[in-house]
C-alpha cells in the first residue's frame, strides 16, 4: 500500500526477486504476504482479489501508468474506499480456502523451488 497516493496494490512476486525493494523506492510498503507453493497457485488467488474488486465491488483501477513506474497500476485500487485490513481479510480467506482445495487434489504442475512465489499486497 501507498498512503501517499492513497493506493493499495496486489501483485504476485517471485520468492528472493527484488520487486518488492523496487516498490519501496516509491513509497509502497508490503502490508500482508502469502506466500505458495507455485506461480500458479498465486496468479489463481491473485485473479480471484482481483475479480472480487472489478465485478463484486466495481472498483475501478485507481492509479495510471504513470503514477506507479514500476508496472501494477491495473491491480490497484483507492485505500479510502476499500481500506487495507477489508483487503487483507478477504485474501487471507482466499488463500486459505485455495489451499484447502488445493490439498484436496492431485496438482501435476511444478512443485520445484524456482516456482514458489508469494503474493502480497502493497
Amino acid at each position: 500500500m501507498n498512503e501517499e497516493v492513497g493506493a493499495i496494490e496486489v501483485g504476485i512476486t517471485a520468492v528472493g526477486s527484488n520487486r518488492l525493494s523496487s516498490f519501496r523506492r516509491y513509497g509502497w510498503e508490503a502490508a500482508h504476504i502469502e506466500k505458495f507453493e507455485t506461480g500458479f497457485d498465486a496468479m489463481s488467488v491473485e485473479r480471484e482479489i482481483l475479480d472480487w474488486w472489478r465485478k463484486d465491488l466495481a472498483l475501478p483501477a485507481y492509479l495510471s501508468p504513470e503514477d506507479i513506474p514500476v508496472g501494477g497500476s491495473t491491480k490497484t485500487a483507492e485505500l479510502e474506499i476499500l481500506p487495507v485490513h477489508f483487503a487483507m481479510e478477504r485474501l487471507r480467506e482466499v488463500a486459505r480456502r485455495f489451499r484447502e482445495l488445493a490439498s484436496r487434489a492431485p496438482y501435476e504442475g511444478s512443485k520445484s523451488s524456482h516456482d514458489k512465489k508469494h503474493i502480497n499486497y502493497r
